[in-house]
């Protein structure tokens, strides 16, 4: 018997989605050509934090939206039991635990792992002299949702082989 399963799956993907839309655009309001024409930008001060907040925000709900999509796609596929023995599980796990073996993917949801544990958790801190800025994350973290739901269709009647 088929059960009706209700999430917030689209909810979440569609405000990380929005968020990193008007991070974007507040990245482009906020920067201006230099006067003199040389190279680079002059950057206007974000007194609210706005773009830094749409950031977190792109960060946090793609998390979500990979955490309620790996949870939907593995009691779907394998049942309730097999998704509690996975649910403490990394991303990665999860994900070659659902057949992806594409590296780039595999990569990038560990890095989005530690970033966004790193990030939500006020731990971060420059790994080997790297500055990480929210933005370029949110970039990150943006790649990896379109990545992932492109492998998965989970949108599009996902058909996987």
């Amino acid at each position: 018997m088929d059960r009706l399963v209700i999430s917030n799956i689209s909810t979440y993907k569609a405000i990380a989605l929005d968020a990193h839309k008007s991070m974007q655009e507040l990245l482009d309001a906020g920067r201006r050509p230099k006067d003199d024409g040389s190279p680079g930008y002059i950057l206007t001060y974000d007194p609210d934090h706005k773009c830094f907040k749409q950031a977190m925000i792109t960060i946090v709900f793609t998390g979500m939206w990979l955490d309620a999509l790996l949870h939907l796609l593995i009691v779907q596929d394998h049942g309730l039991k097999i998704f509690k023995k996975y649910d403490h599980k990394s991303y990665e796990d999860k994900i070659r635990f659902l057949g992806c073996s594409d590296q780039h993917i595999l990569d990038e949801v560990k890095k989005f792992r530690a970033l966004r544990n790193e990030l939500v958790h006020e731990k971060a801190y420059c790994d080997d002299g790297q500055l990480k800025t929210a933005q370029d994350e949110a970039d990150n973290a943006y790649n990896l949702l379109v990545s992932v739901d492109k492998f998965f269709g989970f949108l599009k009647n996902r058909e996987r082989t």
